[in-house]
């Protein structure tokens, strides 16, 4: 099995439920840690993970209450 297999896995397994809140906690945790001074930096750095894996940008359901 090469690396590229291992990374379908890894962005299948962040595709599913536990991979966003996964995401949101890192986002989180990087918002307290900056204190607000690097949020659109954290913001821009979120949505590039976001197209990596697939995650759908218009879907509402797919973001936290805090940022739809």
């Amino acid at each position: 099995m090469g690396l590229g297999s291992y990374v379908r896995k890894f962005k299948a397994a962040l595709r599913g439920g536990k991979g966003r809140q996964l995401l949101d906690q890192a986002e989180s945790a990087a918002r307290r840690a900056t204190g607000g001074r690097h949020d659109e930096k954290i913001k821009k750095a979120r949505d590039a993970a976001d197209r990596a894996i697939g995650l759908d940008d218009d879907d509402p359901n797919d973001r936290p209450a805090g940022r739809r």
